[in-house]
């Protein structure tokens, strides 16, 4: 069968090319290959039933999802029992990647399912929810018939799953998961929530009112645990009552609501009924509280392959041991010049604060609006990614997603985002300039219950300890605290990698170098310096800070005067009076600190030692030597 699915595989790569006219580069067929390892691997891991992730973490544009593709079409051809899943996170990725298949195979071999193209809805009902009715659709009943079937990361973690995932009475052979879906739900409510979807509900369903009395329940439950606690600790384990209900088929039916509310809500008390859920407190003086529940989404299945870009720097593979990554090329992005612009905002400051009024968030639009315009140029096109909030509010223009209906900013053509949004698109991928405003920050408590979702851990006094510490430095000295650390990194270098690679960074040439694009970011300026060659290894390098901001000193003033000065050389005593660091004393402490270190090396600066009164040590330039 190896010979067969191999010149099947090489088959349906050409014929790929030739439906998109384009010609195989080396870089092409270096990608094909990891998709191929993957899927010989995943084949064997389905006939043995081993359950792993085979990951093909190929960048952004490298053409991953395609190959996976055409080894679809080669599987079903080569094998006898050859059949695929493949899931997507979007509707509009779901019919996109539909009719890829359908011009490869025919429309005899795939099917596709999401609730646009649901064939019991009315074309006028879909037309209303979507804007569009897609030409072919199907019943889920229709997914066993057909070899290849396309469904959404939802549907995969919904009830009826099982639709989709069985071909002619058994299980597929493969499924392929294109980009990371969410591994771990998490449901962050209070009891004001619980008791305002309770009174909804009531209001809709006067004729059964079981469910009304399991909310009560629960609610009255966390109400006492709440305002009788002395605990002040951030974290604490919720006493057990019988709350087996939310586990019921009939309580099922809320979890899956279109209603953000009641499914959390719902979702909340199914994982409480599991053990999977604590009492998270707001600070260190106890006031406030949240409780959070957590569970796993995405049964993992023998066969799966997973096509992430950033998965090579999510740390999960670092924190779960099902994730197993095949050798890919990497990117050159010599083409791609970075930018980090220190906000202008307090130091104390935070977005999500600023963003509460309008007397702060205003200014701080504004703020952006002039940040564009000074760092791109008329009749560019242009991405913005900013805070949901800023568009909700209409801080900024909220209605311009797309580039056939661009915001024009002064001749230059933007389109704005939010984070959270936009992973696994290229509607921007001409952009040669993308702006990143702040980071996709998640609350310590929802990475707590990630942590022990994606362990399968339930919340107990002993698992929740390690977390208790509101001081970072001093979780460092822990396995959990690490663990914290990993995930808040990857979660925040994986949103920005993603982000970041909408623009034309994707359009990869044939020897593997990136587009040509400038992206300029917001975010911590130190993690970035560490983590920016684990992204963009070749990417250029540098900073717009005023010289109040670089007067702030430390490690951060350092790092950006190397990083933004066109000096060749800097002495002590400049250094001084431009940052207010005195290397008298701490010398060996800076010049020691890997940021430091890093800013130097990216940099070409070295640094002499002066020799006595009148001659002061010095950062010099490489090029000045």
């Amino acid at each position: 069968m190896l010979t067969h699915l191999t010149n099947a595989y090489h088959s349906a790569i050409q014929t790929q090319a030739n439906l998109r006219h384009r010609q195989i580069t080396a870089f092409d067929k270096e990608v094909a290959q990891s998709v191929f390892t993957a899927g010989l691997l995943a084949i064997e891991d389905s006939s043995l039933n081993v359950a792993l992730y085979r990951v093909v973490s190929a960048p952004t544009g490298s053409g991953k999802s395609s190959y996976a593709q055409a080894f679809a079409k080669a599987l079903i051809e080569a094998h006898p029992e050859g059949s695929v899943l493949f899931l997507v996170e979007t509707i509009e990725q779901a019919e996109a990647t539909f009719q890829d298949m359908l011009a490869l195979v025919g429309g005899s071999n795939v099917a596709v399912w999401t609730s646009a193209h649901d064939s019991l809805t009315s074309a006028d009902s879909i037309n209303r929810q979507w804007g569009y009715v897609p030409e072919h659709r199907f019943s889920v009943d229709d997914l066993t018939n057909y070899p290849i079937v396309i469904a959404t990361h939802r549907f995969y973690m919904g009830s009826r799953a099982d639709k989709a995932i069985i071909y002619k009475g058994k299980p597929r052979l493969l499924t392929f998961i294109d980009e990371k879906a969410s591994d771990v739900s998490i449901f962050d409510v209070d009891t004001g929530l619980i008791k305002t979807v309770r009174d909804k509900l009531a209001e809709r369903h006067t004729s059964n009112l079981e469910h009304v009395e399991k909310l009560t329940l629960l609610h009255n439950h966390l109400e006492e645990i709440w305002q009788t606690s002395v605990s002040k600790a951030s974290f604490d384990e919720i006493p057990h009552i019988d709350l087996s209900w939310f586990n019921s088929e009939h309580a099922n039916d809320y979890i899956t609501s279109s209603d953000d509310q009641v499914r959390a809500v719902f979702g909340f008390g199914r994982s409480l009924a599991r053990g999977f859920a604590f009492l998270s407190r707001y600070d260190e003086l106890g006031n406030g509280a949240r409780f959070v529940g957590y569970e796993m989404n995405m049964k993992l299945r023998p066969g799966t392959i997973l096509l992430d870009a950033t998965a090579d720097i999510d740390g999960m593979s670092l924190l779960v041991g099902n994730r197993k990554r095949v050798r890919v090329p990497k990117v050159d992005f010599k083409n791609l010049s970075i930018t980090h612009i220190e906000p202008n905002i307090s130091k104390r400051s935070t977005i999500s604060e600023i963003m509460k009024t309008a007397k702060r968030a205003r200014p701080y639009a504004s703020w952006i609006l002039e940040t564009i315009k000074q760092n791109s140029r008329s009749g560019e096109k242009v991405l913005v990614v900013v805070h949901k909030a800023m568009l909700d509010h209409e801080y900024i223009p909220g209605d311009n997603r797309d580039f056939r209906k661009p915001y024009d900013l002064d001749g230059r053509l933007v389109c704005f985002i939010h984070w959270g949004s936009g992973v696994g698109s290229n509607r921007w991928k001409d952009a040669t300039a993308v702006f990143l405003f702040g980071e996709f920050h998640i609350p310590k408590r929802s990475m707590v219950g990630n942590i022990l979702g994606l362990k399968e851990e339930p919340a107990t006094s002993t698992s929740l300890s390690p977390f208790q510490s509101p001081n970072p430095k001093a979780l460092q000295s822990c396995a959990k605290g690490k663990e914290l650390s990993i995930i808040r990194d990857g979660h925040l270098c994986r949103w920005l990698k993603q982000i970041a690679m909408r623009g034309n960074a994707r359009n990869i040439d044939g020897e593997g170098v990136c587009g040509i694009q400038r992206l300029y970011i917001t975010g911590e300026f130190e993690r970035f310096i560490l983590h920016k060659d684990r992204m963009f290894p070749g990417a250029t390098l540098a900073t717009q800070i005023n010289p109040d901001q670089i007067k702030q000193g430390g490690i951060k003033g350092i790092a950006s005067l190397l990083y933004s000065t066109k000096d060749t050389e800097i002495t002590t005593v400049e250094l001084h009076k431009l940052t207010g660091v005195s290397f008298q004393k701490n010398k060996r402490r800076y010049l020691s600190n890997p940021i430091v270190q890093k800013a130097m090396e990216d940099t070409g600066f070295i640094f002499l030692d002066g020799g006595g009164r009148g001659n002061p040590g010095k950062f010099i330039s490489s090029s000045a030597l």
